[in-house]
């Protein structure tokens, strides 16, 4: 058997018969890889279960996150928002509290919890029906004693707003519904309104103390209302912030004056690693997350972030 191996591989390295395989097999790899991309676009996994790699298992409930559960279950863990998700894990190992603001349908509270057994979790989601799958995620994976689920919307200020959700197409809810007033979502054709209850995350910091390590932010460019409404708890924590800034007419500089009051740099997130950059109108299609630092090096790129946290952990600034 081994001589035949030997004979095989080496038949498969002439040169005529190589020609011949390569160039007929061309067209038939060309045919499966556009076959297996219209797959994974056009059949959906409603519900599903992956195994992580510290052996837990974390499982999307059935119609709570089907574009979620999808891509996990056609690509594994980092079938969703790659770069981010590995950041997140990276800072989950470390960190003990993780505020998730924008939660959705729990996607980052759950593998939060999963990926840290000590990781404290607070998620704030203002959408009832989308809060519903939240808490629905939080108990299939039997973490209601670690993930307080909160059904408001964080803010510069509490009290009542309006949130302006587009109409989706499946038994998905969009997931860009936002409180901007003068965004696409508020303008577009008959978008779906909830009346949501709003907070300021220091007067809700105040009612439940704790000490915050990590925030995630994905509000559909309502950051920096977010981030006023929580500027004493960064100044005195100093957390590490993974936050969605899309690009806007605005140029985000009511965000970037808020980052720069508040001591913080950023770090865009990206395949190639956490470039710094000094501002958000910078061109950066496909990428819209950036890690918000309360440190900082003289690198204008980092491959890691544990330079980052143990920058952090000593007391530095960079």
């Amino acid at each position: 058997m081994a001589s035949v191996r030997r004979l095989l591989k080496r038949w498969r390295d002439n040169y005529y018969l190589s020609l011949l395989l390569a160039y007929s097999l061309k067209p038939l790899r060309f045919i499966s890889f556009q076959a297996a991309l219209q797959i994974e676009q056009k059949v959906r996994k409603n519900g599903v279960t992956i195994r992580l790699p510290n052996s837990n298992s974390m499982s999307i409930a059935r119609d709570s996150g089907i574009g979620m559960a999808s891509l996990l279950f056609w690509h594994g863990l980092d079938g969703y928002e790659p770069e981010t998700s590995r950041t997140l894990r990276i800072l989950f190992e470390r960190a003990a509290t993780f505020v998730d603001v924008g939660a959705n349908c729990g996607l980052y509270s759950v593998l939060g919890a999963l990926w840290n057994p000590n990781l404290v979790v607070t998620a704030f989601e203002p959408v009832p029906p989308i809060f519903s799958r939240l808490k629905k995620n939080v108990l299939l994976n039997q973490l209601e004693s670690r993930v307080r689920c909160e059904n408001v919307a964080l803010s510069s200020t509490s009290g009542k707003a309006t949130l302006f959700l587009p109409k989706g197409e499946s038994l998905d809810f969009e997931t860009t519904g936002t409180l901007v007033k003068a965004s696409w979502q508020a303008t577009k054709a008959n978008p779906q309104l909830f009346e949501v209850e709003t907070v300021r995350f220091d007067e809700y910091e105040a009612r439940h103390p704790m000490r915050v390590d990590l925030i995630k932010i994905d509000v559909e460019d309502f950051e920096a209302d977010v981030l006023e409404g929580m500027r004493e708890v960064i100044a005195r924590d100093r957390p590490f912030i993974v936050c969605e800034i899309l690009p806007r007419a605005h140029r985000n500089l009511r965000t970037c004056k808020l980052v720069e009051a508040l001591n913080y740099q950023a770090y865009w997130i990206t395949p190639v690693g956490y470039i710094k950059v000094p501002r958000f109108d910078c061109s950066r299609p496909g990428y819209t997350d950036f890690l918000l630092s309360p440190v900082s090096t003289s690198e204008i790129v980092l491959n890691g972030l544990d330079v980052l946290w143990d920058l952090k952990r000593s007391g530095g600034t960079g």
